[in-house]
């Protein structure tokens, strides 16, 4: 089904808007965003399977290009596996100084579409923009809005985006998800309901796979028969966030879109398609999230002083450790360390593990002239 929005066509520009009209929300996902910065820079690359990945056979997947996926190849694959769907895979190592500077030409090009507070940037790769003040008084609507700032991507940064827009970032990000690479998704309010509701739930973000396999068993599969469901006997099976879950798919998501705030934690993590008892592979996966992180890390300006790991083994149990100091950091190889040590300490190893995440909080920016270091 395809999704316009009807309530901001030319026509309706000139019609007088009352002061609670509904805010338009964007969400930007920059499509297979570190291969694609590859592919752009070297031209040997544009068309053939590409994925980024650390230079040992035990690494993992950190990015893989439209080419490659269509072979089975995806983040998170181990390289040894990646490599034997796709015995053609040309495998190129990270380079976190050309993704941060694509990252920040992009945000550049966001501010001019809103106030610098109206963009959070959830990665290098995805923000989320509210556009509301710039539709509201009909200089734009939210389609023109998307296609040049889609435009501006792809002729200053040569990368293509994919954009969602609607009355919420829940929306808007689940729109921006279905129709990839270079897709732009609307949806009207008062739609959002039907927009999501033949969708699978595990759209909804936050959604684990533990309350997935709950709700399958419950007989609800998608969005709208979640957001249909009885809601006092939702909460009994599942605990209180069955009504948040439920208002979530119903499409009623008034979270702001605030990039004032300093972020108080910067994390990413990956599900393995298979549960992960090699102490080497971990660590192959450890190195890439940790990649991933310091990138984040100083695209914001900003250290750590303390890392943490998170694992979830295949009962669902989640174990997490942390290794802080007094002075912060934003350099690779001490958070590595520090990631490694707190892996040890989670003391896992007979254990399969289904997943793994590297977070770093107590975020500060750097004291001006002071040469800082964290971990021994």
């Amino acid at each position: 089904m395809a999704y316009k929005l009807l309530w901001q066509t030319g026509r309706c520009n000139t019609m007088p808007r009352p002061d609670n009209w509904p805010r338009t929300i964007l969400h930007v996902d920059l499509d297979a965003f570190y291969t694609s910065v590859h592919q752009r820079d070297d031209p040997k690359l544009r068309g053939i399977p590409v994925a980024v990945a650390g230079r040992s056979r035990r690494a993992v997947i950190m990015g893989a290009s439209y080419e490659a996926r269509t072979y089975g190849v995806r983040s998170a694959m181990p390289l040894h596996e990646a490599l034997q769907v796709c015995p053609q895979l040309t495998v190129v190592a990270p380079d976190g100084a050309r993704y941060r500077e694509a990252s920040r030409v992009v945000h550049q090009i966001f501010r001019r579409f809103t106030s610098p507070e109206l963009v959070e940037g959830v990665a290098l790769d995805e923000a989320y923009l509210d556009v509301t003040a710039r539709t509201r008084h009909g200089t734009s609507n939210a389609e023109e809005v998307a296609r040049r700032i889609k435009f501006q991507i792809h002729t200053e940064v040569g990368l293509t985006a994919s954009v969602g827009a609607a009355t919420s970032k829940l929306v808007a990000k689940v729109a921006s998800g279905t129709r990839k690479p270079d897709g732009l998704v609307l949806v009207p309010p008062g739609t959002e309901a039907d927009f999501l509701a033949p969708l699978p739930i595990g759209v909804i973000p936050g959604l684990g796979p533990k309350t997935e396999e709950r709700l399958h068993a419950m007989g609800l599969r998608n969005v709208g028969a979640l957001a249909a469901y009885e809601t006092q006997r939702l909460v009994q099976a599942i605990g209180t966030n069955g009504a948040v879950l439920q208002r979530l798919a119903q499409g009623r998501d008034r979270s702001p879109v605030d990039g004032s705030r300093p972020a108080k934690t910067i994390s990413a993590e990956t599900t393995f398609e298979n549960d992960v008892s090699d102490r080497g592979q971990l660590e192959s996966a450890l190195r890439d999230l940790t990649d991933r992180v310091t990138e984040r890390l100083k695209t914001d300006g900003v250290r750590a002083r303390t890392v943490y790991v998170k694992l979830k083994l295949p009962d669902f149990r989640l174990v997490s450790r942390q290794v802080s100091r007094t002075s912060p950091t934003d350099d690779v190889e001490t958070i590595f360390r520090a990631a490694r040590s707190a892996l040890e300490k989670s003391h896992v190893e007979s254990r399969a593990v289904r997943l793994i995440g590297v977070g770093l909080s107590g975020l500060e920016h750097p004291e001006p002239d002071l040469q800082l270091t964290l971990f021994d």
